[in-house]
């Protein structure tokens, strides 16, 4: 820690003597204490947000191997999309439930950017 304040107070006054000010004027930081850490095992995992949202759209493509299942669907406003084509993720009885050219609505939830279908109907 001593090492560290050495070092903020020498960086400092370098500082203030490259901007034309007397070295003399910069006062040495005053070490604080520091709080012990608690250890990581003891700390609760962090929450994941999700939002849902709800959309129409026609299948262009499932691809049950990779468990996605691609849409040309309008806007999803809940999570602001416009309107695109993109693949999801969803589970498999899902997939088998739908296939290319069919035109449907679906219910998605975002978790940490990514979507997956949670439903999906004929419309």
């Amino acid at each position: 820690m001593k090492r560290l304040t050495l070092t903020a107070a020498l960086a400092s006054t370098a500082l203030l003597a490259g901007c034309g000010q007397p070295a003399d004027k910069a006062a040495a930081p005053t070490p604080e204490p520091v709080a012990a850490e608690a250890p990581m095992a003891a700390m609760p995992p962090a929450a994941t947000p999700e939002t849902t949202g709800h959309g129409t759209g026609i299948v262009t493509a499932v691809d049950p191997a990779a468990g996605t299942v691609t849409l040309d669907h309008g806007p999803i406003p809940e999570i602001g999309w416009p309107a695109m084509t993109m693949s999801f993720k969803a589970a498999p009885a899902l997939l088998t439930a739908t296939k290319a050219g069919d035109r449907v609505k679906f219910d998605l939830v975002m978790t940490d950017g990514a979507g997956e279908i949670t439903a999906i109907s004929p419309e």
